[in-house]
């Protein structure tokens, strides 16, 4: 097939089909799938349903938006998509590659109660899944493919690696009043750190991220740090993790008036560029991230935007994620802080324990002296350089999602 890409646009029997679709699904040419990576690398001929060559072999990819939109779409292919499937000229690709806490489990025993009717429809082995949970393919019992993705990885860093290649390419961030760049190592003026810790909390509707928001309030930490809370889609509901100590502290976060950085001038704290609208000075003047990522207290293990920051700004950084992510960033290439952060948090599987590893550790920074922080910085800095390098390193080679596009037609 070469760089050729022969797509079957998927629009008119799911994203068009309904509002109540457009509320499940995406267009399939303008969702993660369908990248700038992919554009570039492949000549992509794109056909309807009505208007395809039965000497050629196809990719229909359904964009979807929610999990819902998996289970119920591989329930309702397209006679004609079923056909091609079933004569090995076509793979079905459902791109759930902007969310990374997928039901694999649930997944499992949808799969053992539908399989019988699903083999004698459709050929399952041409059935591939995207996600972004790297453990869902390991996890995976049924005979349907699942695809670890790294959309945000490749994506970012493709976009990053444009706009080092071309000056002129900018990303404008319409809603604040600072332009984003690309820094380099000798941009760190470690003199000019005064604050401990870096948290961005906007969307609140996570019970680490309003375990995290006790802790800040517990200890008074808002006004001399740069931590913001945002209490988008907050709510009060009882973190069971929580330890007793921080539960008062919890109570008084619903009263809480927002905490802002750098978005006190917008209308809506939902819908701006969270990827890029970073404000420098919002690393250089504090010396540690925490990292609370979109998964906690299941088995997923997801990078969004939120670990990209501090490998893109060099910045260390705890992560509040689910166990083994620090190990997988190591396996994609990433170096983490074991030996001056004590990451044994990584390998806890018991949500509790692992939550309260992290404010230990926590602790231990806020205690420590700015001076003692200084010069822990200068010891660092090699392992900050390597992760910025790193990331881009990932947008300058072909992509997983490249490799397995160029075997599924050889």
């Amino acid at each position: 097939m070469g760089n050729i890409l022969n797509i079957i646009n998927s629009d008119e029997h799911f994203y068009n089909l309904s509002e109540d679709c457009k509320q499940n699904y995406m267009e399939c040419l303008d969702g993660p799938f369908m990248s700038k990576e992919v554009k570039q690398h492949f000549t992509l001929t794109i056909v309807n349903v009505n208007s395809i060559n039965e000497n050629k072999k196809y990719i229909y990819p359904i964009e979807c938006r929610t999990v819902d939109a998996v289970f119920s779409g591989i329930n309702h292919l397209p006679e004609k998509i079923v056909e091609l499937v079933n004569k090995d000229r076509c793979k079905v690709i459902f791109s759930y590659e902007s969310e990374g806490d997928f039901p694999i489990e649930d997944f499992n025993n949808w799969f053992y109660m539908s399989k019988f009717i699903l083999k004698e429809k459709v050929k399952l082995s041409n059935i591939y899944i995207f996600c972004n949970d790297f453990n869902a393919k390991e996890r995976n019992n049924t005979e349907i493919n699942f695809f670890p993705s790294t959309h945000f990885l490749d994506t970012i860093s493709y976009q990053l690696n444009e706009m080092v290649q071309d000056k002129s390419l900018g990303i404008e961030l319409n809603d604040f009043d600072y332009d984003f760049k690309i820094r380099n190592i000798s941009d760190i003026n470690i003199e000019k750190k005064n604050k401990r810790f870096l948290c961005y909390l906007r969307n609140c509707a996570r019970p680490h991220r309003v375990g995290i928001a006790s802790y800040f309030e517990y200890n008074k930490l808002w006004k001399d740090n740069n931590i913001s809370f945002l209490k988008v889609t907050y709510q009060n509901d009882d973190c069971e993790y929580l330890p007793d100590y921080l539960k008062d502290s919890q109570k008084l976060l619903h009263n809480k008036d927002l905490i802002e950085l750098d978005t006190q001038h917008l209308k809506s704290k939902m819908g701006f560029e969270t990827i890029f609208s970073s404000d420098w000075k919002h690393y250089q003047e504090t010396f540690l991230s925490i990292v609370s990522e979109t998964c906690f207290d299941n088995n997923s293990i997801y990078f969004s935007e939120k670990t990209i920051k501090p490998l893109l700004h060099m910045h260390p950084f705890i992560m509040m994620s689910t166990p083994y992510t620090l190990q997988k960033l190591n396996e994609l290439g990433f170096k983490t802080f074991d030996g001056f952060i004590d990451e044994s948090y990584d390998r806890e599987e018991q949500t509790k324990a692992r939550f309260e590893m992290i404010l230990c550790e926590i602790d231990k920074f806020k205690d420590k002296s700015i001076e003692e922080l200084k010069s822990w910085w200068s010891d660092i800095l090699p392992i900050l350089e390597h992760n910025q390098k790193r990331l881009l390193e990932l947008g300058q080679q072909k992509t997983e999602k490249i490799k397995l596009l160029e075997k599924l037609y050889d």
